[in-house]
Order: C-alpha cells, then sequence, then structure tokens
C-alpha cells in the first residue's frame, strides 16, 4: 500500500505546483507600446489623419505603477512599469484618452473642448480576473449628464464643478450605477516632462458610486493647460460589487507619468 499513498501524494503535489505555476503566469503583463500603436492605427483607418482639437492623436508613453486587491475570489496583482496611453480623435471637438495599466485593465475617458473648458462626457473601464479554473471579466461604461467640467475656461485655485455620470457594466448583473462627486482645481504650475517644460493645472476629482456598485473614487491628475493632455496622475478605489457568494470588494490604486510630449503613430 505504501508505494499507492506516495504515488498519491506525488500526483498531488504535482497538481498543486502545476496549479502554482499556473496562478503565477495568471498575473497581468504591461501592454506592449507596439501593440497599442497597431490598434490606433487600425482604429485611424479611413479616417481624416488631421488632428482636430486637444493633444495630437498617437500612443504617449507612461511609467507607473498600480495594485488591485479584490476580496471576492481573493486575489491580488501589480502592475507596471510602462504604462501607454492613446490619444484618439472623436467627432465634435473631441478625443477619447486610454490608459493600459495592464493587458487586463485599462481606463479612458472622453473629452470635449466647449466653450474654453474641457469637460468630461463619458468614462469606461476593463477589468480580467483570472483564476486559472475560470476567469472573471467585465467592461463599465459611464456617461455624464451635463458633461462635467474637468478644466475651466478661467483657472482659478478652488473652482468646483459637479460631476455626475450614470454607468453599467456588460458582464456583471449590477444595475445602473450612479457617480456622483465634484472636480476641484487644487494648483496651477509647470511640469517637466522629458526635455519640456509644460504649463499645467492640478485637478482632484472625488466622487461616490451608489446603486448597482457601492464605493468611492479619488484621482488627482496635472493636465496640460494647452491642450488637455494628462502629464501626471494618482488614483484610489474601493468599490463593493454584488456576487453570487456575497459582496467583492475591490482596492486599488496606482499612478502615472507622461515620459514624452512627442506620441508614436
Amino acid at each position: 500500500m505504501w508505494w499507492i499513498v506516495g504515488g498519491l501524494a506525488a500526483c498531488m503535489i504535482a497538481g498543486i505546483g502545476l496549479f502554482a505555476y499556473l496562478w503565477m503566469q495568471s498575473n497581468p503583463r504591461p501592454l506592449a507600446p507596439s501593440v497599442a500603436v497597431q490598434r490606433f492605427r487600425r482604429g485611424e483607418r479611413g479616417h481624416d489623419p488631421a488632428d482636430g482639437p486637444g493633444p495630437t492623436r498617437g500612443i504617449y508613453l507612461y511609467r507607473g505603477s498600480g495594485t488591485e486587491k479584490i476580496s471576492v475570489p481573493p486575489k491580488s496583482q501589480t502592475e507596471g512599469p510602462g504604462f501607454p496611453g492613446t490619444v484618439a480623435d472623436r467627432p465634435g471637438g473631441c478625443f477619447d484618452f486610454r490608459l493600459d495599466f495592464s493587458d487586463v485593465h485599462w481606463q479612458s475617458w472622453t473629452y470635449c473642448l466647449r466653450n474654453g473648458a474641457l469637460v468630461t462626457t463619458s468614462k469606461a473601464g476593463y477589468y480580467l480576473w483570472d483564476f486559472v479554473a475560470f476567469s472573471v471579466d467585465d467592461t463599465s461604461t459611464f456617461t455624464c449628464s451635463p458633461a462635467g467640467v474637468t478644466i475651466p475656461a478661467q483657472l482659478v485655485v478652488g473652482t468646483r464643478h459637479t460631476v455626475s455620470c450614470t454607468g453599467k457594466n456588460d458582464h456583471l448583473s449590477t444595475g445602473p450605477v450612479y457617480m456622483r462627486g465634484t472636480s476641484t482645481v487644487l494648483a496651477t504650475g509647470t511640469l517637466r516632462v522629458g526635455t519640456s517644460s509644460v504649463p499645467a493645472v492640478r485637478v482632484r476629482e472625488k466622487v461616490a458610486f451608489t446603486g448597482g456598485q457601492q464605493g468611492t473614487n479619488e484621482s488627482d491628475t496635472w493636465f496640460s493647460v494647452a491642450d488637455g493632455l494628462p502629464l501626471r496622475g494618482t488614483w484610489s478605489t474601493v468599490v463593493s460589487t454584488p456576487s453570487p457568494v456575497g459582496n467583492s470588494t475591490l482596492r486599488a490604486s496606482g499612478d502615472f507619468t507622461l515620459e514624452s510630449t512627442t506620441p508614436q503613430r
């Protein structure tokens, strides 16, 4: 019998080792800038190549870090050090800014120039969690109405505007999610980006989530005053989502810094 017990033990050890290996391989990886460039080129096919208002369209390189942890099923992961940032054209004097924190997590914002102000009309985010035996992914999309003022036409420190967005999730059955809070101008100054000195404004957004998800998000972002390009930022999120086995809480935070004002195309 001893050889049967020994064989079973060896199989268990091998199985545990394989699961541990697959678990490690399931962690996120930085998205290669070349992948973002190819995606950008595919999206620009058939479009007018002329840049609209806002930043020059293309792929910007950021450095930073990120950590995420969910409670159910329990798992944590890290991100960085490279984040490709995509600026793509949208009609009506608007542009999309998408930051790929890894190959399984991105966030995006649609900004528009209106009456001298930069406003946010929509936001979105994507996560994929790989648990080896199964995976969970979801895209959340928010529409902001009225559009939230991100950079006011007159840069006065202390100026505050309301943020009001309504969202939904494509795979998680949460029902409508409401994002409410404020956007405040904290400071103005000049940031060094590579070899360039860029006039900038620091904006803090603090929001709470209610409805299908509960939680908070706080972000501090330095934007270029000239074109609205995000230059540097930090963010922190705590969001609770219903699941078949109880609420799962996501705790996430990160930072990013632009390396060059010249995009790849």
